[in-house]
């Protein structure tokens, strides 16, 4: 109205400063009230990442190493957890994940066949140390009970029995022991490969890049079964596996999962808007009050 009254540049100028306060405000409000919910998403992410990476630590040695059912069933079910820690912790005290992942690499070597002298001296060697690092991660995550005492007892036994295990070796040995570490080298190699290749098909796919460009602040248009919805991205978790949207008004925010927005733009269910203005940014937000009403977004938030 001011501005249609009075029809001046600077009436013009005062209405859009009067806008931009008002989205200001706005935003603000809607920060606020989903603060509470970002911080909860963020730990959320930080410890699935974590099991996410440790679990993948674990597979990539255990598909690659021929480990003795001892250590290879302590690794998946005892130390898995151990490198979730680690890695929760890193930023707070980086070198954990580098320490526990050694320990888990030493324990896979002290478990294998010493050949000779020098070896089995060198794993007399390490031993303390390493028994050292296993007890004081399982403390830090509450491994306590019997079955605990029970592995290290069965480790104790397995060390034993390479030590004492005849030095010379047959020929024929000699060559069964090269060809099985050339095994595992190549099973190893072949993981990191496969790792890899998944990777690449991941970051090639269109629905993938489509997710990657979205930024705080875009708006996006959702088409459910009661029509078309437009809605602000309010806000992106760290590691981009949460994504919470705002409607108008006082409507509630609601977060969807990256997989979710995966799925979306596979279907052609959303698509990123043109960025507005700041008269367009008013209008929409007038017009759609009823933005998060739609059952069908509800059915996706939930």
């Amino acid at each position: 109205d001011k501005v249609r009254h009075e029809a001046r540049p600077e009436a013009f100028a005062a209405a859009v400063a009067e806008l931009e306060a008002s989205i200001a405000e706005r935003e603000q409000l809607q920060a606020d009230a989903i603060a509470g919910p970002i911080a909860q998403a963020t730990r959320q992410e930080k410890a699935a990442a974590a099991s996410r990476s440790a679990r993948k630590a674990v597979a990539l040695r255990l598909a690659g190493e021929q480990v003795v059912a001892l250590v290879a069933t302590f690794l998946e079910q005892r130390w898995t957890p151990v490198l979730t820690l680690a890695y929760t912790i890193e930023e707070s005290k980086p070198g954990a994940v580098d320490n526990a992942t050694r320990a888990m690499d030493d324990l896979i070597w002290s478990v294998k066949p010493k050949a000779t002298q020098e070896e089995r001296k060198a794993l007399i060697k390490r031993l303390p140390g390493l028994l050292t690092t296993l007890n004081k991660w399982l403390d830090a995550t509450g491994w306590q009970d019997a079955e605990r005492l029970q592995f290290f007892a069965a480790l104790a036994e397995c060390h034993a029995s390479i030590v004492r295990a005849p030095i010379e070796l047959s020929p024929e040995r000699q060559l069964e022991l090269a060809v099985e570490a050339a095994q595992q080298d190549a099973l190893r190699r072949i993981a990191q490969e496969q790792a890899a290749i998944a990777d690449e098909e991941a970051a090639l796919d269109p629905a993938a890049s489509a997710l990657a460009v979205l930024v705080r602040g875009m708006r996006v248009e959702f088409s459910g079964a009661s029509g078309v919805r437009k809605l602000r991205l309010a806000w992106v978790s760290p590691l981009r596996t949460l994504f919470i949207f705002s409607g108008a008004g006082r409507q509630e925010a609601f977060s969807l999962p990256a997989e979710r927005l995966l799925d979306a733009f596979r279907t052609g269910s959303i698509r990123v808007l043109a960025a507005e203005g700041v008269v367009g940014r008013v209008l929409t937000q007038a017009a759609g009050e009823s933005a998060m009403n739609d059952p069908s977004l509800a059915a996706q938030a939930g």
